[in-house]
């Protein structure tokens, strides 16, 4: 059996791959891992969602919080991996670089990740040439969720979105707890990001339309611009499946043409994992 999993903060979707054909494989999900920001016993707990395998021969892992940028946190993820699944046979890699495989294979374009979290890069024959560092929530991440439920926050709060009543009630909080939320628990980028089906509830106000068209465009400014002209963008992640319409508007705007937008990327990497193997 080959596993292959795909985490970002928020989730993480697991195939259960026994190469008898992509129809035949079994799919999970578990709270994700963020191998960068987890401690092994929040991996572990993770982990332990999944049912009992047996017979596991390989691993491939593609999370938020490994690949080459992150190589401690990548080769602890490696280690519970292949003792949580009996087997030496375990790759590590990025989310970047699920993306990369998932979306263009050994085909060259820009990659890019629209989730709880950003990110992009210039890819071509399934390796990663170059990559503007995506920064986190808090420097940059532009048009993903977290800096999605942020931006709307400080449109509420400071009464530039007159959505004020809608949001405390949808959120359950007081505006004292919501900025406890922020500053003082962990996970605050899982927290904002978690505000994005109530800015989906209300993109037809001009003010919230506005601000996600804002953040996307950004996006684009600050990140595919530093890569080479001329080639396509695809996206993976809920904030892009979801906001879909308005991210080709906002790219479009700024030159860029969209070739394809999925949520995951975990069936195009069994697509191309089974497609290695047949020509092994």
């Amino acid at each position: 059996m080959r596993i292959i999993a795909d985490s970002g903060s928020t989730q993480c979707t697991w195939i259960l791959d026994t190469s008898e054909g992509t129809n035949a494989a079994t799919r999970l999900r578990t709270a994700g891992i963020n191998a960068a920001q987890h401690a092994d016993e929040q991996i572990r707990a993770a982990l332990a969602a999944l049912p009992r395998q047996a017979n596991v021969e390989e691993v491939y892992f593609y999370g938020a919080g490994c690949g080459p940028t992150f190589p401690e946190a990548s080769e602890r993820m490696r280690r519970i991996l292949s003792e949580t699944f009996a087997t030496k046979r375990v790759t590590v890699d990025s989310d970047l670089q699920a993306a990369v495989l998932a979306l263009y294979g050994d085909r060259e374009g820009i990659a890019c990740i629209l989730g709880t979290g950003a990110n992009s890069c210039h890819c071509r024959g399934g390796e990663i040439l170059s990559n503007v560092p995506p920064l986190g929530y808090v420097l940059g991440d532009e048009g993903s969720g977290a800096v999605l439920g942020r931006n709307l926050l400080n449109g509420v709060f400071k009464g530039r979105i007159p959505l004020r009543g809608e949001l405390l009630a949808a959120c359950g909080m007081t505006y004292e707890e919501i900025i406890r939320r922020v500053y003082r628990e962990p996970a605050a980028n899982r927290f904002l990001a978690s505000i994005a089906p109530f800015i989906r509830e209300h993109i037809d106000m001009p003010q919230v339309r506005g601000m996600v068209l804002g953040a996307f465009r950004d996006f684009a400014r600050n990140n595919l611009a530093r890569y080479p002209a001329g080639l396509t963008t695809s996206f993976v992640g809920g904030i892009a499946a979801h906001f879909a319409g308005l991210l080709r508007e906002a790219l479009a705007t700024e030159g860029y043409r969209v070739e394809r937008i999925v949520e995951s990327p975990a069936e195009g990497l069994l697509k191309y994992h089974h497609e290695r193997q047949r020509y092994k």
